[in-house]
């Protein structure tokens, strides 16, 4: 997309020879062109001198011409760089001010789809990898900080689903009765049975990226401050007369603050697959069986 760089150069200066003369003349200069500005204070004035970056093409501008004697004189800058929404390398963003190979940047994206695993989980839980999923939104806003042409890190905020799911019959899911979670056989003749816990998260990543150069490849390692705000427990079943039934609960103890470890590989404009492992457990005491999540998936436009 095109770039546009707005320079604003506001200098104001005061003289002050009574008390009685106090105004303040305040003169705006905006730029619309890459441009260097030179402020030049002395005896005789200040002066400002604009340097086209492109065509190199030099204009000044005198603000305050011999000052009176015994004047004080004060002077201010900002300038600032500004960028249309951008789409680069797979990344949404909008870059905010940029110094050489430096820039900030305001990003969005890191959708994860994949399949979670309850890893260490106990032989007798039976939640089934290939039937639980994980969504998750790792950046869904972050600032980012290109180091050079190759290297950026990133912190940001965002968010994840993660399902784990049981669908054989012999057992399902359910309240144990001391705040946590254990299992209990379905009710005789029940069919189409289904069982899961649910655990919603906000997170707080932070990420490294690299590049590899000369390829579309990159690298992204990191780690995920996971904040756990809600679990639920359902479970659905026909009973023995055909009716649908639903058992649905969320007076159990998940963790409530975890650590994720995260690693990517981009193959092509921020598209690639992801591993996500935390070393905490997702429940929490209360005699619930302990298990730790491990994520495969896809990722796009991290």
């Amino acid at each position: 997309m095109k770039q546009i760089l707005t320079s604003l150069i506001i200098a104001s200066c005061a003289c002050a020879a009574t008390a009685a003369d106090s105004a303040q003349p305040d003169t705006v200069m905006v730029i619309n062109n890459p441009s260097s500005a030179v402020i030049t204070e002395s005896a005789s004035g200040l002066k400002v001198t604009i340097t086209d970056l492109n065509s190199e093409k030099q204009s000044e501008t005198v603000f305050v011409q011999n000052y009176p004697p015994n004047s004080s004189v004060k002077s201010s800058q900002w300038t600032a760089r500004w960028n249309e929404t951008t789409f680069n390398d797979g990344v949404i963003g909008v870059k905010v001010r940029k110094s050489k190979n430096h820039d900030w940047s305001f990003v969005t994206g890191g959708i994860g789809i994949g399949l979670v695993n309850a890893a260490g989980q106990p032989s007798s839980l039976g939640l089934q990898w290939a039937k639980s999923f994980e969504i998750s939104w790792i950046n869904a806003f972050a600032v980012r900080y290109k180091i050079n042409n190759y290297m950026n890190v990133s912190l940001g905020i965002g968010f994840d689903w993660r399902n784990y799911k049981i669908t054989t019959s012999n057992h399902r899911l359910c309240l144990n009765g001391l705040g946590g979670i254990g299992i209990a056989p379905y009710p005789d003749g029940a069919t189409e049975v289904s069982s899961r816990i649910k655990v919603f998260s906000l997170g707080i990543p932070l990420l490294y990226t690299a590049k590899i150069p000369r390829t579309t490849l990159s690298v992204t390692l990191g780690g995920i401050l996971n904040f756990n705000t809600h679990a639920s427990l359902k479970t659905w079943y026909k009973n023995a007369d055909g009716n649908h039934c639903e058992e649905y609960a969320t007076d159990f103890h998940p963790r409530r603050v975890t650590a994720d470890l995260f690693g990517s590989l981009n193959l092509y404009k921020g598209c690639g697959i992801y591993v996500r492992y935390s070393p905490c457990d997702v429940l929490q005491g209360h005699a619930s069986p302990s298990f730790k999540p491990l994520s495969v998936g896809v990722l796009f436009f991290l």
